[in-house]
């Protein structure tokens, strides 16, 4: 039902903006769609009517305290509330928009709790373009720039009629404007807001709220912009810097929402949130930096979203945050100069996480965590089943990955490199490392600790470390190679994969290097185990290892590699002929061995000219 509403008040909207917005079929303002109350300060607007500040002035009650103090300058005072009721439209549009206001100074005195005003849509419109909105404290001449006596602030709300069913809706819109110096900490006073009036959230599917953002200067609010139960959104091309707490905070049930091409800075708290049940948003081309928390935070159960070509830096907490929530993608952002790159915690799953830069953090490139926070979309808050790939980590102080109590997720083509740890895990199990690239770390190996049972799978070389006795390592390769390492340890060999396991008994204290060989044994069914013992890569080419049988296979096949192309080979085993062979261009021959004997039974195989 939500969707279904969403598309046709999207649809209905986008041919409203061509003639104006919000009110293209409003009536002209007419003096009966205008009410002063003097003994609570406030005007009125009722009704299908689309009514400007000149109108409310001319057609208004003379007792409104409504000014022009610049009437060249098209700036007004407005000591007044202004509540649109019953589908009315504020427009507030300076010159270039053809209106009658160039800036509005809304009364917000700081030498009392209560004397500031507001404007709100409460089943009513608010458009505002080409204009400058600020509170204003007249003992100072200024903005009001003490938040805490409360503020002159604007806001619109949506809700269910009486009969509970049917939806009542506001929308507000900011296009080509200033707006600052608004708000304080107190529910739809928070500067700019945009609610569902509604604890419950069955009626979230009922009524949603709506607006678009678009190029404007938003600072000095309490929140820069927040939205509750916001419906298709647009948040597109603003500048957004020095409010209290977010820059950007679209919460409960905001879906469907897109923030694009923002410049998001200096905020108290983070640049961008979006938390508590907001699917489908995109959070794209977005540049957020210098804020006091996360620039970018994905907080609580925002799911199959999309957050992209965004730029993160030199914020105090991490760049991009994901705190449960799941069926994301985080693809193509950069992430610098944070205390960490991008962070995972309170079960986050299901996330793909790629192509990005997460580089010259003050900790790590990636840290993942369960956290003590209760998750609401896990049963065990642990991280799981993101897949982290082609992703750059460099020269972040602490660790490339700092990977800790996480389960069943995939690393595969990531870089790191010039950090302290490449690749720290705690707590963690069945995560699979593919091909990653590491270089030039302090410690430039997987460092496992504190029970960490993981795999690395089909990686050329690298090098790892046991901490503890409750930790292990498999390394796998799935073109059955086998599996040099710095502890002479067997690789295992069944049909379409080798591998090596080693716990912390075998490995002991030191790091253990592995390498893949060119030789390739493939077991029709069975298992063998197998150990090198020469192989040179020069002079005369001479291979030799040993094959233990642990389950007899009918037969196996073999590559052999690191030959001399075009030279002749024999291949014995136990001293016997097996065949003569040439070297392909690649260095390598091929037989297969059919003449395993019973479990226990050793080969030992030869190649030499």
């Amino acid at each position: 039902m939500r969707i279904k509403s969403f598309i046709i008040l999207t649809a209905a909207f986008g041919i409203l903006s061509l003639f104006g917005a919000g009110g293209a079929f409003a009536a002209p303002c007419a003096s009966s769609n205008i009410r002063w109350a003097n003994s609570s300060n406030t005007v009125y607007i009722s009704g299908g009517v689309a009514c400007s500040l000149g109108d409310i002035k001319s057609l208004g009650s003379k007792y409104i305290p409504l000014t022009l103090v610049d009437s060249a300058n098209k700036v007004w005072f407005l000591g007044a509330n202004i509540i649109l009721q019953n589908g009315a439209v504020l427009t507030l549009y300076g010159d270039e928009a053809g209106g009658d206001v160039n800036e509005l100074r809304l009364k917000s005195n700081n030498n009392s709790l209560s004397d500031y005003v507001r404007i709100s849509g409460s089943w009513g419109n608010i458009d505002i373009r080409n204009t400058k909105i600020t509170s204003w404290d007249e003992a100072v001449a200024g903005p009001d720039t003490d938040y805490s006596n409360g503020r002159a602030h604007i806001n619109v709300r949506s809700f269910l009629a009486s009969d509970g069913s049917t939806p009542l809706e506001s929308r507000m819109d900011i296009k080509d404007s200033e707006v600052g110096y608004l708000g304080f900490y107190k529910a739809e006073s928070y500067g700019l807001s945009w609610k569902v009036a509604t604890k419950k959230l069955s009626v979230f599917d009922q009524v949603g709220v709506y607006g678009d953002v678009i190029n404007n200067k938003i600072h000095d609010n309490f929140f820069g912009i927040y939205a509750y139960g916001g419906q298709g959104m647009n948040f597109t091309g603003n500048e957004v810097y020095d409010n209290i707490w977010y820059g950007m905070d679209p919460h409960d049930d905001s879906d469907y929402l897109v923030i694009d091409n923002n410049y998001v800075h200096h905020n108290g708290k983070h640049g961008i949130i979006c938390s508590k049940r907001c699917d489908n948003i995109t959070v794209v081309n977005n540049i957020s930096s210098y804020n006091e928390g996360v620039g970018i935070f994905i907080h609580r159960l925002v799911n199959d979203s999309l957050i992209e070509n965004n730029e993160a830096y030199y914020n105090a907490d991490a760049g991009i945050a994901l705190f449960d929530s799941y069926n994301n993608r985080i693809s193509d952002n950069i992430s610098k100069f944070n205390k960490i790159g991008l962070r995972l915690s309170v079960g986050s799953s299901n996330n793909i996480v790629e192509n990005n830069e997460l580089s010259q953090n003050l900790q790590y490139g990636i840290f993942t965590f369960k956290g003590t926070d209760t998750p609401l979309g896990s049963a065990d808050g642990i991280v799981k089943s993101n897949t982290f790939k082609n992703n750059i980590m460099s020269k972040n102080v602490n660790a490339g990955i700092r990977f800790k109590e996480g389960n069943f997720n995939l690393f595969e083509n990531n870089t790191i490199d010039n950090s302290y740890y490449s690749i720290y895990t705690h707590d963690t199990s069945e995560n699979i490392f593919i091909k990653n690239t590491v270089f030039d770390n302090v410690r430039n190996y997987y460092f496992e600790r504190v029970d960490s049972q993981n795999m690395v799978k089909d990686t050329p070389g690298f090098s790892f470390k046991l901490y503890d006795s409750l930790s292990d390592m498999m390394v796998v390769n799935s073109q059955n190679r086998l599996l040099w390492n710095s502890k002479g340890l067997a690789t295992d060999f069944v049909s379409g994969e080798s591998s090596v396991y080693v716990n912390k008994t075998k490995a002991g204290s030191s790091v253990v290097n592995v390498s893949e060989t060119n030789l390739i044994i493939n077991p029709s069914s069975g298992q063998l185990s197998a150990v090198r013992s020469v192989w040179n890569l020069t002079g005369d080419f001479r291979k030799k290892w040993t094959e233990k049988v642990i389950v007899s296979p009918p037969a196996a096949d073999h590559v052999v590699g690191d030959l001399n192309p075009g030279s002749s080979y024999r291949a014995l085993a136990n001293g016997v002929l097996l065949g003569t062979y040439s070297a392909n261009l690649n260095g390598e021959i091929s037989f297969t061995y059919a003449s395993y004997g019973s479990a226990g039974t050793q080969v030992i195989f030869e190649v030499k000219q």
